[in-house]
């Protein structure tokens, strides 16, 4: 299903849907795990809430992450009837609604319940479901390639939500513009959001071929997908080694990220610099989002994301020892940044690449839970020992980024699921 294809010739339509789904990641990100890093502690102030709510967001937005294991599976089923231009409207507008609930309620509970809703809800719809369809649809051999470039959309958002969000500073005007820019994005998702390249006479990856010709491969492949029943998914061993490796992946990159500010502060950091060094990672996973989709495109997904895990392991043993120096600072920043906009890539390439253009959606209904169940665990993890103690959290995630790994190696994909001509 790879092509060593290289060359970002997408087209006008295919670069177009590539910003759309950039734009969808950042907004996915902005919903939950980068804010992480400033709204428990901007609302604590705001409302004089106790010392405990910091640890109880995160730990609810674990809970949310959880919540979310089901939730995927409705949405992947409602993806798959609707299109993802239907779930575009739907998800956004019901992100818009959770954000301004949050900003104006002024009972912890009501809160809680919203940092759990847009934890599922922004990592499902925004992330697993509506941009990662599209680009696998619309890029079925250089899908790679492709996500480099739209999954900037995370590292961006790690960048500069942040410095928005403190430039604002009143967290209830933060994230009632935040409601804001979400219903904006749901009304443009109905005129700019296009299901298949077909719909606007475009063929798959831009190939020079015929219309017609690229209309009735997309009926084959569509035939394949629905064959693709959740008993078949389920006995796919490709399903559980894709859903739990990668997500063990996932959960490592949400560890290290989520609390990255915290741990430089702990280790003597001034908090003005830890930010400035979140965006300086932020910006660097700009770059490395693109080469991660260069290294899926060039050597195949799943080396690419053996390649990750390791990569993953050294940025956990800089974090581990951590000593507030300049140099493991700048260390800190380069290995984790590098990886944020990595995991957004592998996953839904992968997918792709064992179960075809069609069969992602299909196969999504089951792998998206468990990779949302394995990935949301960072968090909870994080809250049961507590952030004092990140260090052995990352000795948890290390463990289980050497198992992801090994998993991973097992992935081959079935031919027989993947039509390309």
């Amino acid at each position: 299903m790879n092509s060593n294809n290289t060359k970002s010739n997408f087209g006008k339509w295919g670069w177009s849907m590539i910003i759309y789904c950039a734009i969808s990641y950042y907004l996915a990100a902005a919903l939950s795990t980068d804010a992480l890093n400033w709204f428990p502690t901007a609302f604590q102030a705001y409302h004089g809430w106790g010392d405990a709510f910091v640890n109880m967001c995160n730990a609810m937005a674990g809970i949310g992450g959880w919540i979310g294991v089901a939730a995927a599976v409705v949405f992947s089923i409602m993806t798959a009837k609707k299109g993802s231009r239907f779930m575009a409207l739907f998800g956004n507008i019901l992100t818009g609604i959770l954000c301004l609930i949050m900003a104006f309620t002024n009972s912890q509970p009501v809160f809680f319940l919203m940092v759990i809703c847009l934890t599922f809800i922004g990592g499902n719809i925004q992330l697993n479901v509506v941009p990662n369809n599209i680009m696998n649809v619309w890029f079925p051999k250089k899908k790679g390639l492709a996500l480099g470039w739209a999954s900037m959309g995370l590292p961006i958002c790690t960048a500069t939500i942040i410095v928005i969000f403190t430039k604002i500073g009143n967290p209830r005007t933060a994230y009632i513009l935040l409601g804001i820019v979400c219903f904006v994005f749901a009304i443009v998702s109905v005129f700019w959001a296009k299901n298949t390249p077909e719909e606007v006479g475009c063929t798959p990856d831009n190939e020079p071929v015929n219309v017609e010709e690229a209309k009735a491969l997309m009926e084959k492949q569509q035939a394949v997908a629905k064959s693709m029943t959740m008993g078949v998914i389920a006995k796919d061993r490709n399903t559980w080694l894709i859903g739990i490796g990668h997500g063990m992946l996932w959960m490592t990159t949400i560890g290290l990220v989520s609390n990255f500010v915290t741990k430089l502060v702990m280790t003597g950091i001034d908090v003005q610099v830890s930010v400035m060094m979140l965006t300086v990672a932020a910006v660097i996973g700009i770059i490395g989002s693109y080469i991660w989709g260069w290294l899926d495109q060039k050597f195949t997904t799943k080396i690419a994301s053996v390649i990750y895990g390791i990569w993953y392991l050294a940025a956990l043993l800089i974090m581990i020892f951590q000593n507030g120096s300049t140099g493991m600072m700048v260390l800190a920043a380069i290995f984790v940044g590098f990886g944020i906009g990595g995991i957004g890539n592998l996953i839904p390439s992968i997918i792709g690449t064992c179960f075809g253009r069609f069969g992602f959606i299909q196969a999504n209904r089951l792998i998206a839970p468990i990779n949302t169940a394995v990935r949301s665990t960072a968090l909870i993890i994080i809250g049961a020992i507590g952030v004092a103690n990140l260090n052995k959290a990352y000795m948890v995630f290390f463990i289980c980024s050497v198992i992801s790994i090994i998993m991973i190696c097992f992935i081959k994909p079935d031919e027989n699921k993947v039509v390309i001509k």
